[in-house]
């Protein structure tokens, strides 16, 4: 797997072990994966710092109203094996270090059509991408600091997350995710899921015109 592969998530395969589960939402996420990381083009080698925050308030246009949904649904599920995330918060931080005042912030845009959020699989799906988005921050973090000499505290809070916790907080996550199939969780509901996550975020991108141009997007290698 490329480097390119981590931008929206690690996904793991039959290669590392993986559970017919994992191995399932790798395969049946694969095509809007790799759409969706084209059309994000963080690694891209002319990516700029105007385009790097355009990204980022694209971004937070849509996990401020994902995560809302996201507590809002766990409060009526089976308990997460692990503290929910609010990256939005981290995104915040980043835009105002780079410039965006609080009412800035406010007038940003918010995604309304976002995947369906009723049902504990669909939580599982969900969280299945944007936390495995998290280990191809880890890959973005050490990008943004070596090309714009961006930290923490200076614009790259988002893609640091959990730093060298990361790892261990996807196996968390890949832990629940197999005890809600012992469950009696559908696996196929996860996948769709999974998939319908990001297909909302690829739309995004798109109708907010963050994507690369034609030029530079290129195709995942």
């Amino acid at each position: 797997m490329s480097s390119q592969r981590h931008v929206a998530g690690n996904t793991g395969g039959a290669r590392d072990g993986a559970s017919p589960l994992r191995q399932r939402l790798k395969r049946e996420t694969a095509v809007v994966h790799q759409r969706l990381e084209a059309l994000l083009g963080l690694l891209q080698p002319d990516l700029s710092t105007h385009r790097y925050r355009r990204l980022l308030q694209m971004f937070y246009g849509f996990y401020s109203p994902v995560e809302a949904g996201l507590v809002r649904l766990a409060a009526d599920c089976p308990p997460v094996g692990f503290p929910l995330r609010a990256r939005s918060e981290l995104i915040e931080h980043d835009l105002m270090a780079l410039g965006l005042s609080r009412r800035e912030l406010a007038e940003l845009p918010r995604c309304v059509e976002l995947p369906r959020l009723s049902f504990p699989e669909d939580l599982a799906g969900c969280l299945y991408v944007l936390e495995g988005a998290c280990l191809g921050g880890q890959i973005i973090a050490p990008l943004l600091r070596r090309r714009f000499g961006m930290d923490k505290a200076s614009g790259a809070s988002f893609f640091v997350g959990d730093a060298e916790r990361t790892p261990a907080r996807w196996m968390l996550v890949l832990a629940w995710l197999e005890g809600l199939v012992r469950a009696g969780a559908r696996c196929e509901r996860i996948v769709d899921a999974a998939c319908a996550t990001f297909q909302t975020l690829a739309r995004w991108v798109e109708r907010q015109g963050a994507s690369p141009t034609p030029a530079s997007a290129g195709g995942t290698p």
